[in-house]
């Protein structure tokens, strides 16, 4: 348990927007302890004038009433985590998300939303549940028209989050940094509310603490006769010092020599906390971004299958087989993708079709009643993955319908190291980042991971795709109940692998494929029911089969 130094509750809150919103002013304004990593130290960062990695520090308040019923500490502590707003830094932004518990939108009043804050929006409803909009830079407004401008922001956002999982979400004016510039500046206005606002937003049931231990590490260092530190986030679990943990990426398992939280020395951590977990002889030029576990408990692997949905924000089409960048775990790859969803391909009716997709964005993001793949059920293939129909935040339609469960097979460029019910966000960075479009394609969770490498393992997938033949009656026997039939197969078709499979009329009436009738591809079809002769131009044949993608037999077909 946490000693006397260590009473408070901490809450990761992402600090998100787009670039020149104001978000490390922010943070400035709110901090009162800064991490090894906060507020843009970063010698890049301090020459672009830009945030370029994620940024930590803290600030504490009072225990609420309202929580110290399931929260039996003495102070709640906000953890903020400044994620960079440049286009180019999205994949630092996408390693962020898996950390907060809250999120803070910071957007520009004199701009509104912008390129980015779209991908930011979309960042959000895959980490968390609750989102705070600040509405920074006021001070900018005219004094005599700042209420009317502010309130006119706020109407307006209101309007483009209510089609998002976070409709009806607080806002707080503010200026982070009034009058700007580099030198002295005014104390910050509107931090007490915003203070006020975030308190509100911490659940009053404790955060579960469950799992094998998992950290993401953001940072890495190496202390003179201590050892190393791996600075981060507990993701699941806890870990004691003493206790034994693993760099998967590396294969290396080590003994937890120390550990703090924000410079104070604690016995443990536990899920949701920032720390810095000290081992010994480890070289800490070998690591970046990585993550530290319990032995044994994030795998290895070449291929995978994730749960997976649209973004509603991006505009282009993911044709099946093409390759995106694939962020999980601390890794960013290429991998070919494929899509496939459920068989009868059923969508939900317009009204339905928002609250589906929301509710899946929950489901996908929270990692809540999302079920281990069936390799026993069938599944049909996709050209493309569905997204919402009518795209309502990007263009201001209504949509339309909306698929049922969409899976994707991931083949990646190379080995990836990730929890196996990772978070997934899949995103076309070839996009051209000076274009106003959200990159952000698609994002999911792992539901099974595959060593696509050895031989049979891809065929334990019962994809198939839907395969249609037509041809035509040539003539009907005298006694109506069978009848020859061509068009639909070449001479050199083996008719045998498609008797017993059904075809249909024109007219609906249904028949069975016997076999072949001489050697030019003609076949002799039966028909139980009988057939009347048909009419003119009516005289046509379908037969529907499915061929699985992966079967071994390649010249398997069913119906």
């Amino acid at each position: 348990m946490p000693d006397a130094s260590y009473s408070f509750h901490n809450v990761n809150v992402g600090v998100l927007g787009h670039v020149d919103s104001g978000k490390t002013s922010l943070v400035a304004a709110l901090s009162t302890q800064l991490s090894t990593a906060a507020l843009d130290k970063h010698p890049q960062s301090k020459e672009r004038g830009i945030t370029l990695d994620l940024g930590f520090s803290s600030f504490s308040v009072p225990m609420p009433e309202r929580l110290t019923g399931s929260v039996p500490l003495q102070n709640l502590q906000f953890t903020l985590v400044d994620c960079p707003g440049h286009a180019s830094l999205i994949r630092t932004i996408i390693g962020g998300a898996q950390i907060i518990d809250l999120m803070m939108l910071v957007i520009d009043v004199t701009k509104g939303i912008q390129a980015q804050t779209a991908e930011c929006l979309v960042v959000g409803e895959i980490a968390t549940r609750h989102m705070l909009v600040v509405i920074n830079k006021v001070d900018l407004l005219p004094a005599e028209l700042r209420p009317k401008l502010v309130a006119k922001a706020r109407k307006r956002l209101a309007q483009t989050f209510a089609a998002t999982t976070f409709a009806g979400c607080p806002m707080v004016a503010v200026s982070a940094k009034p009058g700007g510039g580099d030198g002295p500046a005014p104390p910050a206005e509107g931090v007490e509310a915003l203070i006020e606002e975030l308190v509100k937003l911490v659940p009053a049931q404790p955060r579960p603490v469950k799992g094998p231990f998992l950290f993401s590490v953001d940072h890495c260092f190496a202390v003179k006769g201590q050892g190393t530190v791996l600075t981060g986030t507990v993701l699941a679990g806890s870990v004691e010092v003493g206790g034994m943990v693993e760099l998967p990426e590396l294969r290396l398992v080590k003994k937890v020599k120390s550990m703090q939280v924000f410079r104070r020395p604690v016995p443990s951590c536990a899920q949701g906390d920032r720390a810095g977990i000290c081992v010994t002889q480890l070289n800490a030029s070998n690591l970046e971004r990585t993550l530290l576990c319990a032995p044994g408990t994030v795998p290895t692997f070449s291929a995978a299958i994730a749960a997976v949905e649209k973004v509603r924000f991006f505009l282009g089409t993911l044709p099946s087989k093409s390759k995106v960048h694939v962020s999980l775990g601390h890794s960013t790859v290429m991998a070919e993708v494929m899509y496939f969803g459920t068989p009868d391909g059923s969508g939900h009716e317009p009204a339905a079709a928002l609250r589906s997709v929301l509710d899946r964005i929950r489901q996908l993001a929270l990692n809540e009643d999302v079920k281990d793949f069936d390799f026993g059920a069938e599944y049909a293939y996709q050209s493309e993955l569905h997204g919402l129909e009518g795209r309502p935040c990007a263009s201001g339609a209504q949509p339309t319908t909306h698929h049922g469960p969409q899976w994707a097979l991931l083949k990646f460029s190379q080995p990836v190291t990730a929890p196996k019910d990772a978070l997934v966000i899949g995103s076309r960075f070839d996009t051209d980042v000076s274009k106003a479009a959200c990159r952000l394609a698609f994002y999911g969770r792992l539901t099974a991971l595959l060593r696509a490498e050895e031989p049979g393992e891809l065929a334990r997938l019962r994809i198939f795709k839907a395969k249609t033949r037509a041809g035509s009656i040539d003539r009907i026997a005298k006694d109506g109940f069978s009848a020859v039939c061509k068009g639909m197969f070449s001479k050199d078709t083996d008719i045998s692998l498609f008797a017993g499979m059904k075809v249909t009329t024109q007219s609906g009436a249904i028949g069975t494929i016997e076999g072949s009738f001489g050697k030019s591809g003609k076949f002799k079809v039966a028909f139980p029911e009988g057939i009347a002769p048909a009419a003119p131009g009516q005289n046509s044949i379908t037969l529907v089969f499915k061929r699985f993608i992966y079967d071994q037999n390649k010249r398997n077909m069913v119906q």
